[in-house]
């Protein structure tokens, strides 16, 4: 296990279009949390300014572009296998699938700590000046702390799921074409028309679990709730792909 694992640590180091998405995603963070401060942008903004709790509101926010990351990195580390037909040679190195699963989540899980890491790196200094330029309340509250172990956790959970997909899906472009669309597009529909049922779906789920606030105007589930829902979703995904890998023909 630590030979798949540090091959797989390797993979992910050397690879350009991890270093090219994090750098992205790094930039959607600025982005987020610039759109995201009250009164710079909205006129009748839906946080208040004075909100002690608005600076772990913001690093809840700043995690909506790392969480679409950590899933696609997990997508590719099992459809790049497919993709360039070397997933013969890891599972005759390693014939037991499941283990090959366990290592490329494992590597996925502390990737997205680094990531986790550097995502507040960018989130927490941004938000601390733009909340001062607003004159706005800086609280550091539990809520805060909440936010920030939330954000390592809920990352290591996509980044499972990620993985799960791509051993399900092993159709690289069909993927991430379905990741990308679930994520960005049905999900930010579905939840503000239907609130009852959206505020169960995978990303208010997350968003609850890291309190980030309102989404959408609708009023997410509790935080332990939503941190159970997000299990749940993790657990499924990867019980289904563990169930399904070793069953499947790889040519």
């Amino acid at each position: 296990m630590k030979a798949l694992l540090a091959a797989e640590l390797l993979k992910l180091r050397s690879t350009r279009a991890t270093v090219l998405l994090v750098l992205a995603t790094q930039g959607l963070v600025v982005l987020t949390v610039a759109t995201s401060v009250p009164g710079l942008l909205e006129e009748n903004p839906s946080i208040s300014l004075q909100d002690p709790d608005l600076l772990a509101i913001m690093v809840g926010n700043g995690f909506g572009a790392p969480l679409i990351l950590m899933t696609l990195l997990g997508v590719l580390a099992f459809t790049q296998e497919f993709r360039y037909m070397t997933v013969t040679s890891t599972y005759l190195g390693e014939p037991r699938r499941s283990r090959v699963l366990i290592a490329k989540g494992l590597s996925l899980v502390i990737a997205s700590a680094a990531i986790t890491v550097a995502t507040l790196a960018v989130c927490l200094p941004l938000s601390i000046v733009l909340i001062r330029k607003q004159a706005g309340e800086l609280g550091v509250t539990p809520q805060l702390w909440q936010s920030v172990a939330a954000g390592f956790v809920a990352m290591a959970a996509y980044a499972l799921i990620g993985v799960a997909i791509g051993a399900l899906v092993t159709n690289q472009i069909a993927a991430i074409v379905g990741v990308l669309v679930y994520m960005t597009a049905i999900e930010q529909m579905v939840i503000p028309i239907w609130p009852e049922g959206g505020r169960w779906m995978l990303f208010a789920a997350a968003s609850s679990f890291m309190e980030s606030g309102a989404l959408f105007g609708v009023e997410l589930l509790s935080v332990t709730v939503g941190g159970l829902v997000l299990l749940a979703y993790t657990a499924a995904t990867l019980v289904l792909a563990i169930v399904v890998t070793p069953r499947r023909d790889v040519m």
